[in-house]
């Protein structure tokens, strides 16, 4: 059975959950979500998918960031709200090319962990998982584990865990709308130097590759989170004689 898993989150929980219901069927994840931006997102959430499938057991393929693909295929919908026609297309693609790896790795049942998500809409993602494996001949599943308490024993587990809890569902338009009454986003900005800025999600890189490390090693830890003051220079010059000159801040 091929898993496609959105992030480590959704994924733990739900592949616990799926071994119970399918003790004998052998389990693969699949990361392909072209969607996350910027970048580091992706890769942040790519590095604490592969340490939750370590910890499971799970072999897990990494497919290609799309990203000008994804684009693309939700152009002329970037001010829908989330669970609307964009969302729809999302998981069409992200469905599609998970139906397209199933069959050539000669896996013939398909699920996602995006039906944990309680942010998701199950009939959308159930309307796409149909659409995409009826061509190839692949039965799609689509199991309710958030009912009858469960995500609060998913949003449990992840904290047991230590798993990366992002706080925006990935796409950039999402981002946008979420977080449209601030004056900036942290998550677009990055400074030219490429210094790793407090908070930054270059700075929870650094962090959950830490943590990976010492899980491996056996040493016991602890993540915890304190809150501070976080400065930002969204705007400055340099002047010589009283004449801004071009510079790097």
């Amino acid at each position: 059975m091929l898993v496609h898993i959105c992030c480590s989150v959704d994924s733990h929980y739900f592949i616990e959950e799926l071994r119970k219901e399918y003790p004998k069927e052998k389990i693969i994840g699949y990361f392909y979500d072209p969607n996350i931006h910027p970048l580091s997102e992706y890769e942040l959430r790519f590095l604490d998918v592969k340490r939750s499938c370590d910890k499971l057991g799970i072999k897990l393929y990494k497919g290609e960031y799309e990203y000008e693909k994804w684009l693309k295929a939700v152009k002329g919908y970037e001010d829908e709200p989330e669970k609307g026609a964009r969302c729809e297309i999302c998981f069409d693609l992200r469905m599609g090319s998970s139906v397209e790896f199933a069959a050539k790795i000669g896996e013939k049942k398909l699920t996602t962990t995006l039906l944990t998500s309680p942010k998701k809409d199950l009939e959308q993602l159930k309307n796409a998982l149909q659409k995409e494996c009826e061509p190839y001949g692949v039965e799609f599943l689509a199991p309710d584990f958030r009912k009858d308490g469960g995500t609060q024993r998913q949003f449990a587990l992840a904290k047991k865990e230590m798993l990366y809890h992002q706080n925006y569902c990935g796409c950039i338009y999402g981002l946008k709308k979420q977080k449209q009454d601030k004056s900036f986003i942290d998550e677009l900005m990055s400074p030219i130097n490429a210094q790793i800025l407090p908070a930054s999600i270059e700075a929870r890189i650094a962090l959950y590759k830490k943590v990976n490390l010492l899980e491996k090693k056996g040493i016991k830890f602890e993540i915890i989170r304190q809150k501070f003051l976080n400065y930002r220079l969204l705007s400055a010059l340099i002047k010589l004689d009283k004449k801004a000159v071009k510079s790097h801040i």
